[in-house]
């Protein structure tokens, strides 16, 4: 793979890092360009995880540009974004194709994986938990997390479903994990999942 193919892999995950640090879209596309042009000045081979390393340039671009916009609106007295002088921002929360994605993703992983390995995928790929905060959380060690999100990968992969879920306990989880994605409410995820 070229610089190219593998930054287009992590481009949707790169855009929504920009702009939920942001907050906006404009400035999420120019930090996304900034971030390409930096990593078209790497060697793949040096990269053993190119999505965290495109993720640390582009965290890295937007405090920047935090801070220097702090400085900006400090000195101007500007404390209106662009956005909120065209519109409202649009919620993707309210979106119906966000919310029947979100169900799609959640029937997989409740009918491909264990309670166990629903739980730390989740901390993991989704909130960006480190294996030790996540072994906290599930009462086990950081190594046996590494193991089950191993484990967790290789389930999602399979086409079979391991487990048969009704339609209730997907819309709870939908909604538990909409409402953890608002609130913060880890603890309440975690009881729906297991």
């Amino acid at each position: 793979m070229n610089h190219l193919e593998v930054f287009a892999e992590y481009r949707t995950y790169l855009f929504t890092l920009a702009y939920r640090m942001l907050g906006s879209a404009m400035d999420a596309e120019d930090l996304l360009q900034e971030a390409f042009l930096r990593w078209q000045e790497t060697s793949l081979d040096s990269i053993n995880s190119p999505k965290a390393f495109l993720a640390t340039i582009v965290r890295r671009l937007c405090l920047n540009h935090l801070q220097s916009a702090r400085v900006i609106r400090e000195e101007c007295g500007v404390k209106q974004s662009q956005e909120t002088a065209v519109g409202p921002i649009h919620d993707p929360s309210d979106d119906e194709i966000t919310k029947d994605a979100l169900t799609a993703a959640l029937l997989v992983l409740l009918e491909r994986l264990s309670p166990n390995e629903r739980v730390v995928l989740l901390l993991r790929e989704v909130f960006e938990y480190d294996y030790e905060e996540i072994a906290t959380i599930v009462r086990n060690n950081a190594v046996s997390c590494r193991q089950v999100l191993c484990r967790a990968k290789q389930h999602l992969s399979l086409e079979h479903c391991r487990f048969k879920i009704s339609p209730e306990e997907l819309e709870e989880l939908v909604q538990q994990f909409t409402s953890t994605c608002a609130t913060g409410d880890l603890d309440a995820l975690v009881s729906a999942l297991t």
